[in-house]
């Protein structure tokens, strides 16, 4: 009897198959992806099983508007850096990012990836400061419009998501 899609096996995943990327916006940004709320039907919430390669980060500093989300550390060393400051993360810290406007990223500081569980609203609007650069990234209806002191730039879903793709 085959298994709903309600259950993922993160186990039997091959982590080769996950989405190999980066932010845009941050050259020390690298992250091996699995979807798992897309795997198993989740369309509110988006839920992704995270690895971050050693002397990498996640995303680029940031803070939410309108989204909340966090992230549970499964393996690994890390430091999560909040409004500049770091703290140290190991195996069993959870960390929440509500809205409340605190600057925020995760970077790996082991000999080995950490690898981290972390979920997310899916609204229809979110808006996040990345003040590291200047921009403010409005996401709604598939498309990223970023406002800056170097003008307004409007990308689709699509092209946002090729800049982030690391090429194999």
């Amino acid at each position: 009897m085959a298994e709903p899609r309600h259950i993922v096996r993160t186990r039997d995943l091959d982590p080769l198959s996950a989405f190999h990327g980066r932010h845009p916006y941050n050259p020390d940004s690298e992250m091996w992806m699995t979807r798992l709320g897309e795997l198993s039907g989740l369309k509110r919430l988006g839920v992704n099983l995270v690895r971050l390669p050693p002397g990498k980060q996640s995303f680029i500093p940031h803070a939410h508007s309108m989204e909340e989300e966090f992230v549970f550390v499964v393996d690994g060393a890390g430091e999560v850096v909040l409004d500049g400051v770091a703290y140290p993360l190991g195996p069993g810290d959870f960390v929440a990012f509500p809205t409340d406007g605190v600057v925020h990223h995760v970077a790996s500081t082991g000999a080995g990836d950490l690898v981290y569980l972390t979920a997310g609203e899916r609204s229809r609007v979110e808006v996040a400061d990345m003040p590291s650069i200047g921009k403010t990234a409005v996401f709604r209806d598939n498309t990223i419009t970023l406002f800056g002191d170097d003008g307004v730039e409007s990308l689709t879903a699509a092209e946002w998501f090729a800049r982030t793709r690391i090429a194999e």
